[in-house]
């Protein structure tokens, strides 16, 4: 069984690692690719898509044309504020194989489990030490199933604590198998309200919120909620959250501030930033979440601060 979970296959963006913000400890983080959600305020629109796909930087374009040249679909141009039709891209790459300037860069790598867990593996030492572990993010780790629990299996067997960060949003037996080798969920609820959530993210919240039992059946759970001004951090869903957090013996929340970090994204992949009309909630107002989080005896961290 060891080898069938070592080949398996994924795609994605990046691995971190000494990360400190996503589970306790220091943590190595693999950031898998694919989201079935789309927040308003996503920071991370490069792992929306499974597939590998392309940035294009602007400023390092000298206008040499083979890109163009290389590029079968014709969905390459000369001009630099549409450089990429991506309607028309297969994604071949073969313009970034061209593009010495590395105006073109590629977003994803295909790699097995094994290859993930050898990097994971290095760092096993300041797991020891600080009592971190390995960290499954995305994107949404649950869209490349098979992925996932093949890495948490192989850490598992090697005892490296994991973490699974996630929104929830997947198929509840695949939650369920996945769970076996998970020590602890990060859940982040982006709305209470059902039909809201839709609004903000693309899909209702009904699965996400009976995935969260199950979870809490099975593992620790911590509940993130993004603060976002006038759209997530009103107070009847903050008390929502806490009733929902309390129904499944949830007792720490974490505060996640509406942070900018991946604006500069957006206009790599030829889109327009979100966050021109987005904001955090002011100061005072977090300061209100949290001490009413504290009267009622809920750990809270800001921005897993662990």
């Amino acid at each position: 069984m060891t080898l069938v979970l070592e080949k398996r296959r994924g795609v994605i963006t990046t691995i971190k690692t000494f990360a400190t913000h996503d589970g306790p400890g220091i943590r190595t983080t693999v950031f898998l690719k694919g989201c079935p959600l789309r927040c308003v305020w996503c920071s991370s629109p490069e792992t929306w898509v499974k597939e590998t796909d392309i940035y294009f930087r602007p400023q390092k374009c000298m206008e040499c044309g083979k890109c163009v040249e290389a590029c079968a679909e014709k969905a390459m141009t000369m001009v630099k504020e549409r450089k990429i039709i991506r309607e028309k891209c297969s994604r071949c790459l073969k313009c970034v194989d061209k593009c010495v300037y590395r105006a073109l860069e590629r977003v994803g790598e295909t790699v097995s489990a094994m290859d993930v867990f050898r990097r994971i593996e290095e760092d096993e030492a300041f797991y020891l030490e600080s009592g971190g572990g390995a960290t499954l993010s995305g994107g949404e780790p649950l869209y490349q199933p098979d992925f996932a629990e093949a890495i948490a299996a192989l850490c598992k067997e090697k005892s490296i604590h994991v973490t699974l960060d996630t929104s929830g949003y997947g198929e509840t037996g695949i939650v369920k198998r996945i769970l076996r080798n998970v020590d602890l969920v990060l859940l982040d609820i982006k709305h209470m309200d059902s039909s809201v959530h839709r609004k903000l993210t693309g899909v209702s919240n009904e699965l996400i919120l009976r995935n969260g039992e199950v979870m809490a059946e099975n593992c620790e759970v911590i509940i993130s909620i993004p603060l976002i001004s006038g759209l997530t951090d009103s107070q009847e869903n903050i008390e929502k959250t806490v009733r929902y957090a309390d129904s499944i013996n949830v007792s720490h929340i974490d505060l996640i501030p509406l942070h900018k970090l991946g604006a500069h994204k957006y206009m790599l992949l030829g889109m327009k930033s979100p966050f021109e009309k987005l904001q955090p909630p002011p100061e005072a107002r977090i300061r209100e979440i949290v001490e009413f989080l504290l009267s009622l005896g809920i750990k809270v961290s800001l921005n897993r601060l662990f």
